[in-house]
């Protein structure tokens, strides 16, 4: 495994010319296989595509240098005779890890297209489309410090308080007399005082009457 020869699962090197012979519509014309690049999800330095042509040490210090760094999670993409490869990639990155990493793994059926050029330029170009299985690995960091927190949500707002002053207490409020009123209590006032003078001006009278008349009738005895 550390030297450089090919790792297990990895395509064997023979000398396979690539090519496909087939007919097209009984023409018994042959065609020349080009296989196109498999769709890829991302590409940022997190996602790592492992192929047979790669070099297996070069990947794996790759993926040392992504986890050191700070990287949370990295993945390993890979199909076809590169699986084996790709899972020998993880086991290596885990067990030097001594339980610092860990990894789930996810597969998935690629959908490949080929082109396939006629060898005489009477004939068009065709594609063919074929299947093959994928593999996922995502490695990730069992470090606690880099365990994301969920946020709680925030709390309710408190309504807020009005800061007014407290409301004065009222005073009683002093009865307005209507001044025609008033007038007329004060005349009638008067007019009681003038009654009661004249009631005591006739009392005086009478007394002194009272005492004239018997001065004269002592007199005339």
């Amino acid at each position: 495994m550390e030297s450089n020869a090919p790792e297990l699962g990895a395509k064997p090197r023979t000398k396979n010319i690539n090519s496909h012979s087939g007919r097209n519509q009984g023409d018994g014309a042959s065609h020349r296989v080009v296989r196109k690049l498999p769709p890829r999800a991302a590409n940022d330095r997190r996602n790592i595509y492992i192929t047979s042509k790669t070099d297996f040490k070069a990947q794996q210090k790759r993926c040392k240098e992504l986890l050191n760094s700070g990287v949370k999670e990295i993945f390993l993409h890979c199909m076809g005779y590169s699986i084996t490869r790709g899972l020998n990639l993880a086991l290596r990155l885990i067990k030097n890890s001594e339980g610092a990493l860990g990894y789930t793994i996810n597969t998935s059926t690629i959908q490949l297209v080929d082109e396939l050029h006629p060898l005489c330029d009477e004939d068009d170009i065709t594609f063919r489309q074929r299947n093959n299985s994928a593999l996922h690995i995502r490695i990730f960091s069992n470090n606690l410090f880099n365990i994301d927190v969920p946020q709680l949500p925030a709390p309710p707002a408190l309504p807020k308080v009005s800061q007014r002053e407290p409301p004065k207490p009222q005073q009683p409020k002093q009865q307005h007399q209507h001044p025609q009123k008033a007038n007329f209590k004060k005349q009638k006032a008067k007019a009681a005082k003038k009654q009661k003078a004249k009631a005591a001006k006739k009392q005086k009278a009478e007394a002194a009457k009272k005492q004239k008349a018997e001065a004269k009738k002592q007199k005339n005895t």
